[in-house]
């Protein structure tokens, strides 16, 4: 999404500077989430609302703040719930349209280019725009169900994003940081990034995460009621059969993969989709497979595209090609002079 409202600049310095006034407001955005969890767990430091059985599942814990915190003042809650449920649904959204237009743009005009002979008019890109935006939907919906078993929200949202978003990134770094990627090298590599990030991301099973230490010593609720559950404690030993439950397997005993954070799934699907995606592009290559003559701007490979390319290999792909231009005139200076 942020790619095409880029795109919708006028320029290039246009979209640099939007990127640059973006920054700060980003920042300042992202600080404001990680300080609102530090407020959070601070002014529950005594009483974890979960121990406590205020609430059931920490997702919970920021609604439960807002209230606590703001209930005493009419409508705020609400408006608090209402700016979440729309700042989800206006993402959601223009994800669904951006992969829509994505997939038109480079699957279904191609495509229907090659088959037809034709390109496609924009009244007839309408329907195809739109059975792709309900396709994405119905995904969305599918990946919906299956967070359930990702943990919290934040561990499920990370899960997805470090899957997928990892073997992306690497895709973008062979093209903008190498000049012998190509396009069924990089594919092969993003493929086997995808699996292994969702083998990893969605196997199982696994030990459950790592939390802070929580406490609900200073909850009044259980400090009112202690001394009832203690009196009642005999009663239940008398009348009640225990049984011992089943001990969780120990951490060791899960498959190492299985073990890693959900944090470093982004890492490691990066990893494998650079290193399997510049290997392939290599012997792709090497056995006459594939190449990279989309870097080029002729049909010779003369002229290399420096623009593709980060900056500072930009400029080192000028000073070679500057160099070898020098050459070839020194050379034929050199060889004029000798056979005059």
């Amino acid at each position: 999404t942020q790619v095409q409202r880029l795109l919708s600049v006028k320029n290039l310095k246009g979209a640099q500077a939007a990127l640059w006034w973006n920054l700060p407001i980003l920042s300042c955005l992202s600080f404001s989430t990680l300080f609102s969890g530090l407020a959070i767990f601070y002014y529950y430091r005594n009483c974890d609302p979960v121990l406590d059985g205020r609430i059931k599942s920490r997702d919970q814990l920021m609604p439960l703040f807002a209230v606590d915190t703001m209930g005493e003042y009419p409508g705020l809650c609400g408006l608090f719930v209402s700016g979440i449920f729309s700042a989800s649904l206006s993402t959601v959204s223009s994800s669904v349209s951006s992969l829509s237009a994505v997939t038109l743009e480079d699957y279904i005009k191609p495509a229907y280019k090659k088959i037809f002979k034709k390109t496609m008019t924009d009244s007839s890109t309408t329907l195809p725009s739109k059975i792709m935006a309900c396709i994405y939907g119905i995904v969305c919906i599918a990946l919906a169900f299956t967070a359930g078993s990702m943990g919290g929200v934040l561990q499920a949202s990370l899960t997805i994003f470090g899957v997928v978003g990892g073997p992306l990134l690497a895709v973008f770094t062979l093209g903008v940081g190498t000049t012998r990627a190509n396009q069924r090298g990089v594919l092969i590599g993003l493929l086997m990034g995808l699996v292994f990030s969702f083998w990893i991301g969605f196997g199982g099973p696994k030990p459950p995460p790592i939390t802070l230490p929580v406490s609900d010593e200073g909850c009044l609720r259980a400090n009112a009621t202690l001394v009832a559950e203690s009196l009642s404690l005999v009663e239940d030993i008398l009348t009640t059969t225990t049984t011992t439950p089943a001990s969780m397997p120990a951490p060791k005993s899960y498959f190492w993969l299985y073990r890693l954070s959900y944090l470093w799934f982004s890492v490691l699907g990066f990893t494998l989709t650079l290193i399997v995606g510049y290997a392939a592009s290599r012997l792709l290559e090497y056995f006459h497979l594939a190449d990279n003559s989309q870097i080029y701007l002729d049909s010779l490979r003369r002229q290399i595209d420096y623009d593709l390319f980060v900056p500072p290999l930009s400029r080192k792909l000028r000073e070679r090609d500057t160099n070898d231009e020098l050459s070839k005139l020194n050379y034929c200076d050199t060889t004029t002079m000798v056979l005059g």
